[in-house]
């Protein structure tokens, strides 16, 4: 493990020193600032092009902003910031710096104009800056406005407004995301970016990061893009299903800005809720280096009851967060982002209630208390020299959880084992099979809790290069490498029969500790070539090699579920390389219509299963892959977008249970079909806003397939669990008054249809889970230092469960959204 992690660590060095030795190696500048040519009077968008051709400059605008506008003429021989000034001279436009060597052109305040379809941002979903309006590819984005208003606070919260991400609850504080239907075990399917750095949760004993995605607290939010299919030839980790990537705000370097915001909720038959926020920014060298920070807190009260243990609420929620950002920008082409993040969560019982109780009510007997603590520094250089953008990135995590869950069912359920029987009776000399002495060591053993606590490190380096954004070519080139180690211990506890908490000291019925590392290394690059005026042809590549590595000890087997079954010291290795295409033809139709056809490739390596009572085949599981063939269109003056796609998803990788339901395995399925369509419309009119968007997924076993030890076969045309096959969501806003103060009040509908829990209907944990829909009620009424937003999630108090689950662990056990809630935040801008 020592020289993996050695040599890994060397290979993120290296990624650094390339950064500084291109930073270093750069041909210098030719002496003074760049100058203009001679431009005549006439078109602001020819002047603008001739400008950005001259100079170092990336600038961005929209065609239709800058559309019937007139530019004075421009002498030549005018250092390039004083041309730039002279051509927007008198056309109510100005220029914004969003970044080393890239420029925005803005509206006036005085004369922004309301567009029918809302305003154009820049968004860095490509690796470099463009205009949303100009991006060609399949990106929604979520700006910081509509977190406010919404009150989006988490990732389920997130769902509501982005029908194409689904988000399935796994377990306490966990959750599985996925994108147009690419959904299952093993590493994560959708790549989840903190700023610059992708980050994963620990697999646990099952080898499944997926199942708990990386979730911040969404308190000052720049914005939150969502990337649609494989994402591997512009970002260095990868994903097969989509990428979503949350900006933080950046510090800014010319005044001291302060917000304070508070917040009370009630709740339908539960606890209330409470938050608190505090955002400081303050330069620290005037326009050149400033630091901004966060504090936030934030407690969801309870609503499920236990009666068997006598409490009520229990299941409440705190997450407690803390950022620092500094921004250097020592010149105009240069600029170093440093984050310090740290985030904490605590759930105080399982978080789902069980449908043979009643709703809200689990009378189950043991009381499972989660908790998690991630930790995370990054730095990313962005250097900008005359025709280049360079890109470097080093990040390092550590995410430590501790999660709880009740035992007491498949405890109970080895009292009918014979081959636990005979484990026991050995264990006290005895010969053959004594129910008499199962029965007793059962009982002894009971109520019972998994307690494993696990913690993920990871280090991981990225360095990209891409020309300018001018011309007929346009390219990006870039490494990826990551180190990434993690280990679990997972104890089977004896609980506390009046409490339902782990007993103190530790009673242990049993102890596995497993340890894995996984490496990466990756080359990408990407291309584009303007064929004419109104196609390009973009055409991209990923090479990659992963090793996965584990081994376990079992220092107390569990006589019961069987435990001894691994060899202790027994180590387990599989590698995997290889490369990902992509090839898209994008085409602009007219001066605000994008269509785009893409072929994308997609990959996840497999690994090892350290699990008691497995086959030699399965112990291995294969990695898988999959194709996304797209068709999309998307209209800016009609503010509408509509893609169409299907996926070829070979060797998916599953989840099965073992014969005894006591551990759960990755096996992989022959093959999965998915198909689906995304539509989404936005339009203002006067003061009001509309938008309304639509997930179709059609995801199904395309040949039948064995589905684990007891799943028995799935058939061809089985619908993927756990999938609702329609999303949608409806929302609108009215401003009631245009100047300060400004009151706004809007309304918002979340619906899904069922899903299902299994492929194979036949299956004993068999379940459905009913369609759903959520109403949200909200207004808002700002000034220029005050703010105050009332709202009301699910109105109607609708049931808008989630997920039904059965397995050994119980049976019906139910997920929902949170019961009405009404909130009041009021929030002072200092």
């Amino acid at each position: 493990m020592g020289a993996t992690r050695s040599a890994t660590d060397g290979t993120v060095a290296v990624v650094l020193a390339i950064a500084l030795g291109a930073v270093c190696a750069s041909p210098a500048r030719g002496e003074g600032p760049a100058r203009a040519p001679a431009i005549p009077a006439g078109s602001t968008e020819r002047a603008l092009a001739a400008l950005a051709a001259q100079g170092d400059e990336q600038i961005l605008f929209d065609p239709r902003l800058v559309q019937g506008r007139r530019s004075p003429a421009v002498p030549p021989g005018m250092p390039l910031p004083l041309a730039l000034e002279r051509a927007l001279a008198g056309t109510g436009l100005s220029l914004r710096r969003v970044g080393p060597g890239v420029l925005v052109v803005v509206p006036d305040a005085a004369q922004a104009p309301v567009a029918a379809t809302g305003p154009d941002v820049v968004v860095t979903a490509l690796r470099r800056p463009t205009l949303l309006s100009g991006t060609n590819a399949s990106l929604v984005l979520v700006s910081a406005e509509t977190i406010a208003a919404r009150r989006l606070t988490d990732q389920q919260a997130l769902a509501r407004v982005l029908p194409e991400l689904a988000v399935t609850p796994t377990g306490p504080l966990q959750r599985r995301l996925a994108i147009r239907g690419v959904s299952g075990t093993g590493e994560g399917t959708v790549g989840v970016y903190i700023g610059e750095t992708p980050v994963s949760a620990p697999g646990g004993t099952g080898a499944d990061p997926a199942a708990m995605a990386p979730d911040v607290d969404l308190v000052d939010i720049e914005r939150v893009e969502l990337l649609k299919g494989p994402q591997g030839t512009l970002y260095g980790a990868s994903s097969m299903g989509g990428t979503l990537r949350t900006l933080f705000r950046r510090p800014e370097a010319d005044s001291i800005t302060a917000e304070v915001a508070v917040e009370g909720g009630i709740t339908a038959r539960g606890a209330p809720t409470s938050a608190a926020s505090a955002i400081l920014n303050v330069p620290l060298v005037q326009d050149r280096l400033a630091a901004r920070g966060v504090i936030a807190r934030r407690r969801s009260g309870g609503v499920i009851d236990n009666p068997r243990l006598g409490y009520v609420d229990g299941d409440a929620v705190t997450r407690e967060s803390e950022r620092l950002t500094l921004t250097w920008t020592p010149a105009h082409d240069i600029r170093l982002d440093l984050i310090a993040l740290a985030q904490r969560q605590r759930i105080d019982d399982a978080g789902a209630w069980r449908a043979a109780d009643g709703r809200d009510r689990a009378a189950v007997a043991t009381r499972p208390r989660s908790r998690s603590a991630l930790s995370l520094v990054s730095g990313t250089l962005q250097w900008s020299p005359r025709s280049l953008r360079v890109t470097a990135t080093v990040s390092r995590y550590r995410w430590t959880i501790v999660r709880e869950l009740d035992f007491s069912e498949v405890i109970e359920r080895q009292r009918y084992d014979p081959a636990a029987c005979a484990r026991v009776t050995a264990a006290g000399d005895g010969i053959g099979c004594d129910p008499v002495v199962l029965a007793a060591y059962v009982d002894a053993r009971s109520p019972a809790l998994l307690h494993q606590p696990m913690t993920v490190r990871s280090t991981s380096g990225e360095l990209r290069v891409s020309d300018g954004g001018a011309g007929s070519w346009r390219w990006t080139l870039g490494v990826f490498a990551e180190h990434r180690r993690e280990s679990v211990d997972s104890f089977t506890l004896r609980a506390d029969a009046a409490t339902g908490g782990v007993l103190r000291p530790f009673d242990v019925t049993g102890l596995r500790s497993l340890e894995s590392s996984l490496d990466q290394q990756a080359v990408f690059a990407e291309v584009e070539r303007d064929l004419t005026d109104a196609l390009t042809l973009v055409s991209g590549a990923r090479l990659f090699r992963y090793v996965r590595a584990g081994d376990g000890a079992v220092p107390v087997a569990n006589l019961l579920t069987g435990t001894g079954g691994i060899a202790s010291g027994a180590r387990y290795r599989s590698a995997a390389g290889g490369s990902n295409l992509k090839a898209a033809l994008n085409w602009r139709i007219g001066s605000d219509t994008l269509a785009r056809l893409v072929v994308s490739e997609g990959f996840r390596p497999g690994g090892v299963n350290i699990t008691p009572e497995l086959s030699a085949d399965e112990r291995v599981y294969q990695a898988d892959h999959l194709w996304n063939y797209e068709l999309g269109v998307r209209s800016q003056r009609l503010g509408t977008e509509l893609a169409a796609f299907h996926i070829d998803w070979d060797d998916t990788i599953v989840a099965a249970n073992s014969v005894n339901g006591a551990f759960l395995y990755n096996t992989n399925l022959v093959s999965v079909d998915i198909n689906g369509i995304e539509a989404l419309a936005s339009r203002s009119a006067g003061p009001a806003r509309f938008t309304a968007a639509l997930a179709w997924v059609d995801a199904r076993l395309a040949a039948d397939t064995l589905l684990g030890t007891s799943e028995g076969i799935g058939h061809r045309g089985d619908r993927m669990p756990n999938m609702p096959a329609m999303t949608i969501m409806l929302s609108g806003e009215t401003r009631l008054s245009r100047i300060s103060p400004t009151l706004a009040i809007g309304a918002a509908v979340a619906a899904a249809s069922s899903s299902r829990s299994t492929f194979n209907a036949t299956s004993p944990y068999h379940e459905r889970t009913p369609s759903r829909v959520t109403v949200d009620l909200f207004a808002r009424w700002s000034s220029r230092a005050w703010s105050l937003r009332v709202g009301i999630d699910n109105a109607f108090d609708a049931d808008a469960i989630t997920r039904i689950q059965s397995s050994a662990f119980g049976e019906r056990q139910v997920y929902t959204s949170r019961p009405r809630t009404a909130s009041l935040t009021i929030a002072r801008s200092l």
